[in-house]
C-alpha cells in the first residue's frame, strides 16, 4: 500500500540545471525537495542571487518544479534564465498536473511570491506536433486549456496587484445619435 505522502505533490529545487548536461553531469548539483511550497519557494529565493542566475547564456540554471510518487508524475514550473522567472508551459500540456488543484495553488502562489518574467512556449504545428520554443513575455502569453478546464487559472496567473482604476462612463447609444 502507498505511503500516504505518495500522492502528494512535493516541491523540488534544483539549484543549476545546467550543471545536469555536458561535460559538467558528472559533477552536478543534487536536486533537493521539501515538503511545503514555503520551504523550497525559501530556497529559490536563496539561491536567486547566485551569479550564474545572471549569465547571458540561454540554459535553464535555478528550478522550481513539483513531483509526486503515486501516480508518478514531474515537472519543472519555473527556470532561471539569463535574469529572468521563466513560466516552463510543459505542465499545459500534462493532465496529471494540469488537473491537480494543489499544483495549480502552487503556480498561484509561485506567481504572487516569485513572478513570471518570461515563458517559453511550445506551439502545435499543422501536424500535431510542437514548434518551438518560441520566447515572450508572461504578460502576451494565451493560456493553451480550454477554459473550461482552467477558467480561473489563467485570470489568477496573470493577475498582478494593481491598484484598481476608476471605472470610465460609456455613453448610451441614444445619447450619441442626438
Amino acid at each position: 500500500m502507498a505511503d500516504e505522502k505518495d500522492g502528494k505533490w512535493q516541491c523540488y529545487i534544483i539549484p543549476d540545471l545546467a550543471s545536469w548536461t555536458g561535460a559538467a553531469a558528472s559533477d552536478h548539483t543534487p536536486i533537493e525537495f521539501y515538503d511545503s511550497y514555503e520551504q523550497a519557494a525559501a530556497r529559490f529565493q536563496e539561491l536567486r542571487s547566485e551569479p550564474y542566475n545572471s549569465e547571458d547564456l540561454p540554459a535553464a540554471r535555478l528550478t522550481f518544479g513539483v513531483q509526486r510518487e503515486d501516480p508518478p508524475s514531474a515537472a519543472d514550473l519555473l527556470q532561471v534564465r539569463q535574469g529572468k522567472n521563466y513560466l516552463v508551459d510543459d505542465y499545459t500540456r500534462m493532465e496529471a498536473v494540469n488537473q491537480s488543484p494543489e499544483v495549480m495553488d502552487i503556480l498561484r502562489q509561485m506567481r504572487k511570491d516569485l513572478g513570471f518574467d518570461r515563458v517559453r512556449v511550445y506551439e502545435r504545428d499543422a501536424y500535431g506536433g510542437f514548434t518551438g520554443p518560441k520566447d515572450m513575455a508572461f504578460s502576451r502569453w494565451k493560456h493553451p486549456l480550454k477554459p473550461m478546464l482552467r477558467k480561473s487559472v489563467l485570470k489568477e496567473l496573470k493577475k498582478a496587484p494593481e491598484p484598481k482604476k476608476p471605472q470610465k462612463k460609456h455613453r448610451s447609444k441614444t445619447s450619441e445619435r442626438e
